[in-house]
C-alpha cells in the first residue's frame, strides 16, 4: 500500500491560515482572551494618554488644544466601543444560561 500521494498534500494543507494543523503543530493564533486583553490595554493606554495631555494642557505646557481634544474623543470612543462589546458578551452569556440543555 502506497501512501506517497498523501505526503505531497501535507505542505499544501499547512499553508491555509485559520485551519488547525492535524499534525500537532503549535498554533501561533491569538485566543479570544488574548485579543480581549490587548483591546483593554489599548483602551487603557488611550485613557492614560488623554489624561496626561489634559494635565499638561491645564498646567500651561506647550500642548495644542486640538491634540488634547482628539485624544479625549479617541479615548471616549474606544471606551464606548469596549462597553458595547462587554454588553453584547454579557447578553450572549445570559441568553446561553436561559437555554435549557
Amino acid at each position: 500500500m502506497q501512501i506517497d500521494a498523501l505526503s505531497s498534500a501535507i505542505p499544501v494543507a499547512a499553508n491555509f491560515p485559520g485551519v488547525p494543523s492535524p499534525f500537532g503543530a503549535a498554533s501561533t493564533e491569538k485566543t479570544f482572551g488574548q485579543h480581549l486583553s490587548n483591546a483593554i490595554a489599548e483602551v487603557n493606554a488611550a485613557q492614560d494618554r488623554s489624561s496626561n495631555l489634559n494635565l499638561q494642557f491645564a498646567a500651561g505646557k506647550d500642548v495644542d488644544v486640538h491634540e488634547v481634544m482628539i485624544a479625549s474623543q479617541e479615548a471616549g470612543v474606544m471606551l464606548n466601543l469596549a462597553t458595547q462589546v462587554r454588553n453584547k458578551v454579557v447578553d450572549g452569556f445570559q441568553e446561553l444560561m436561559r437555554v435549557g440543555m
